[in-house]
C-alpha cells in the first residue's frame, strides 16, 4: 500500500517545487524518479507513485507520469499552502 502523504513529506523541498512548477501532467525525468525512489525508501520503491503511459518497450523510451491520486495530493490547495508556510 502506498503512503502518498508520507512520500510528499519525504520529498526534498526543491523536488516538490519543481513538480509544482511543471504541473500535474508532466513527464517525469530520471532525477525525479530517483527522488521518488529515495523518498519511498530506496531504489525502485517509488514505482507505486508513478505510472507508465504508452508503450512499455523499449525500456529507454518509457514515459513516466504521476499517478492521478498522487498528482491530486501534490497539487491540492492544502498541500500547496503547507509548502508556502514551510518557506516562510
Amino acid at each position: 500500500m502506498t503512503d502518498i502523504q508520507g512520500l510528499i513529506n519525504s520529498l526534498a523541498p526543491e523536488v516538490l517545487a519543481a513538480l509544482r512548477e511543471r504541473g500535474p501532467d508532466q513527464h517525469l525525468d530520471r532525477d525525479t524518479l530517483d527522488a521518488f525512489d529515495r523518498a519511498a525508501g530506496g531504489p525502485g520503491e517509488g514505482r507505486g507513485y508513478y505510472i507508465v503511459r504508452g508503450s512499455l518497450t523499449p525500456l529507454e523510451r518509457r514515459h513516466y507520469f504521476l499517478r492521478d491520486d498522487v498528482a491530486a495530493a501534490i497539487f491540492a490547495p492544502s498541500s500547496l499552502e503547507a509548502a508556502k508556510g514551510a518557506d516562510a
